[in-house]
């Protein structure tokens, strides 16, 4: 993967280099595979509901003003799976490209321990939302599929099966666990002296080497 241009900040001494889908440091390199592996897969479908919508969209104007035939179909696709899906695999890859919006002013004002102990919170939290998400949503979609619920013959919505698109929210979930878990456990097992998933590698050093902060004894 290529780097891409970030505006990096001079207070960050992260130890990743950052890639379209995450990050990639020297020090868990097949963990790292995994979780950039899992957001690459959630950017793609999250990018392909985005070209439907964007297809699905014309050919409503088209087919309604043209041919004053609406596909009608279209709406509850679009509501049902396709938003659903930019939401929920979208968010999986924005935590692991770092793309959420993050004011980090006072967290980087804390010596090295208590950032590490408060980024540790923040992915115990955050999983444990993913897996309310992925029970919940198995639930839900569980349900759906035992009482074999689907459209009633005649309405505008596809016939496709309910559970469908309920299984969109626990197949999210259950990668951004895996992603979140992942983070978790590299905070537990690693030193406690600094945080080891803060990946913003903040401003590049006068080597232009980005993973400089790896080295022994870098910034702690």
């Amino acid at each position: 993967m290529t780097d891409t241009e970030v505006v990096h900040d001079p207070y960050r001494h992260g130890t990743a280099r950052r890639t379209l889908f995450g990050y990639e440091t020297k020090d868990h390199p097949r963990l790292d595979r995994i979780q950039n592996g899992i957001s690459a897969i959630c950017a793609s479908i999250a990018g392909l509901a985005v070209v439907l919508i964007v297809i699905l969209t014309v050919a409503e104007v088209v087919t309604r003003t043209l041919f004053n035939h609406p596909l009608g179909w279209n709406v509850g696709f679009v509501e049902q799976y396709l938003m659903v899906a930019i939401a929920f695999f979208g968010t999986v890859t924005a935590y692991r490209a770092g793309a959420h919006i993050a004011v980090a002013t006072v967290f980087n004002a804390f010596p090295g321990p208590v950032r590490k102990a408060i980024l540790l919170c923040v992915h115990l939290i955050v999983l444990a939302g993913l897996l309310l998400l992925v029970f919940g949503g198995g639930r839900a979609a569980a349900f759906s599929l035992s009482i074999h619920e689907a459209p009633p013959p005649g309405m505008a919505e596809l016939p496709w099966p309910t559970w469908w698109w309920k299984s969109i929210i626990p197949v999210a979930a259950t990668l951004g666990a895996i992603v979140v878990a992942i983070d978790a456990v590299r905070e537990l097992t690693s030193p406690w002296s600094a945080p080891s998933t803060d990946y913003e590698p903040g401003d590049p050093n006068a080597d232009g080497d980005p993973f400089a902060h790896n080295r022994p004894g870098a910034e702690s």
